[in-house]
């Protein structure tokens, strides 16, 4: 319609201006993201070429599959009996159905266009990673961090774990196009390589490092097969091997320590015991213990009490005794006086260790939790064991059509009151497990039209050679089993935004593709 007054392409301006407001919001704002999708369905309307669009949507046998898969949200309302939590969820969804509608209908093929979507993306990305950690190292703004979660000052850490992933693979599979962009896109594949360690997000390691390994394979595939497979099947080893690490016992030779001393440099008796083993270490974590001299010393260099607890909740004894391990140091008086301004002020934030930066102190958290944790509570990896253990219960029990749209919650709730979980109310949540989630929710037919869908989405674009949609469905299947990623805004909005742009095929030489 508005072609007529104002040209022939105001309508194919005015789309690209809203997919790119939508990818420009995703790592900021819930409301802009929801403004563009909007403002790119009002276009869609007002353009009314329903003729083409219907032609399209003949045409896009993967588009049914969204369809019906959004339309058991809607049929769920039928075995749902929380129908204030079913319409939430219909509510919720629309993101699913409405950015592949507008995207199948008015495809983006073109390369100047795309460009202009993922480049609007990859400067959000950008402008929001540097913000977040110039904010976290205090270098601007003044805000409060519990722990390194918060570093995410705009999204959820994990969600923003996957667009940095994002961010990476179209920097990767950029960088092909022109010989210029190799240098800028390599600076911006290091950079958001760095932040994704920085951030200790697990699940933004995994799908990080997804990119570059299928990204790898993938040409090693164009160009020999057999050594795709060996690389492919070396490097599944290799990452076999952080697992069995973090599964390990930690154990210690006790022969080492027969001599230990009996009392402190004060006179006063020492406690030695062996119950707890630090991973970094691997020393007892209980030897050259007085906690007398602990709580004197520990007083005299904070304000907040050896019997309090840190800023992130945790007991600041026993964050001290783990801090001075980690430094090696006695725990003892003279041990708390080696510690620096700046060592107090970490154990005061709750770190348990000088090494708080990076992606291996996460690591050693998480291996002392399966070790020693007699709670899952508080410990993301235990909790989530409890999450998968519930749903796969709640799954098999509803296995055929589900608890419906609105009950998962409610099921939840029931099961953990039943079990007598050992989780406390606040932690008793949903499945993170998006698989987990459709088999509840719509039984065993909802679960498999979602693996369909994804299973045809990765044929299609593996046929038409799309390195960018192929390493986007790796990043979203990754973050599947460790999350419920379509259950939030940004999650459903980033999976529509990029499944909807590679539903249709693109011109030869998009940066979507690469050359043969």
């Amino acid at each position: 319609m508005l072609n007529r007054f104002f040209g022939n392409n105001t309508h194919t301006y005015l789309h690209i201006l809203g997919i790119s407001g939508i990818a420009f919001a995703l790592p900021w704002s819930k409301v802009m993201m929801s403004i563009s999708v909007m403002f790119v369905v009002l276009n869609l309307i007002v353009e009314a070429n329903y003729k083409q669009y219907w032609e399209q949507f003949k045409s896009n046998r993967i588009f049914w599959f969204v369809v019906v898969i959004y339309a058991l949200n809607v049929m769920g309302l039928l075995w749902s009996s929380n129908i204030d939590e079913a319409m939430h969820t219909i509510k919720q969804q629309l993101p699913f159905i409405a950015i592949p509608t507008v995207l199948v209908a008015k495809p983006i093929s073109s390369k100047k266009y795309l460009d202009i979507v993922f480049m609007t993306f990859l400067a959000a990305m950008l402008i929001t990673s540097l913000y977040n950690f110039l904010s976290y190292q205090h270098i601007i703004g003044d805000h409060f961090y519990n722990n390194i979660r918060g570093m995410s000052l705009t999204s959820s850490h994990i969600r923003y774990g996957l667009l940095i992933s994002m961010a990476g693979a179209i920097a990767l599979v950029c960088s092909e196009e022109k010989r210029k962009r190799i240098i800028p896109c390599m600076i911006l594949l290091a950079w958001f390589a760095f932040y994704t360690y920085y951030s200790q997000v697990i699940s933004g390691v995994i799908s990080f490092g997804a990119v570059v390994v299928i990204y790898a394979i993938y040409h090693l595939w164009l160009k020999r097969k057999t050594l795709a497979i060996a690389f492919g099947v070396a490097l599944l080893i290799i990452a076999i091997l952080p697992l069995v690490w973090l599964f390990k016992p930690l154990t210690v030779d006790m022969a080492e320590y027969d001599s230990l001393p009996e009392v402190t440099a004060q006179g006063n008796p020492y406690e030695h015991n062996f119950t707890y083993i630090d991973s970094e270490t691997n020393e007892p974590i209980l030897i050259y213990l007085c906690s007398k001299e602990l709580e004197e010393e520990w007083n005299k260099r904070s304000g907040i009490p050896f019997a309090g607890t840190t800023v992130e909740g945790n007991q600041v004894h026993h964050t001290l005794i783990r801090y001075l391990t980690s430094k090696q140091l006695p725990r003892d008086a003279e041990g708390v006086k080696e510690l620096t301004e700046q060592d107090i002020r970490n154990i005061e934030m709750g770190r348990p260790s000088v090494h708080f930066n990076g992606l291996m102190p996460r690591m050693h958290a998480l291996r002392f939790q399966l070790n020693y944790a007699e709670s899952p509570n508080g410990h993301s990896l235990l909790q989530r064991f409890e999450y998968w253990k519930a749903g796969f219960s709640l799954a098999t029990s509803n296995w055929l059509v589900g608890v419906g749209s609105g009950d998962v919650q409610d099921a939840f709730n029931h099961y953990y009151e039943a079990s007598n979980s050992p989780l406390t109310e606040e932690n008793r949540r949903r499945a993170h497990n998006q698989f987990l989630t459709y088999w509840i929710s719509f039984g065993v037919i909802g679960l498999l039209l979602f693996v369909s869908l994804l299973f045809l989405f990765i044929r299609f674009n593996f046929q038409q050679k799309s390195i960018l949609a192929l390493l986007f469905i790796i990043i979203a299947i990754s973050s599947f089993f460790m999350e419920d990623t379509l259950e939030t805004q940004t999650g459903v909005t980033f999976f529509a935004l990029f499944l909807g742009l590679f539903l249709v095929p693109t011109e030869k030489k998009s940066t979507v593709q690469t050359q043969d």
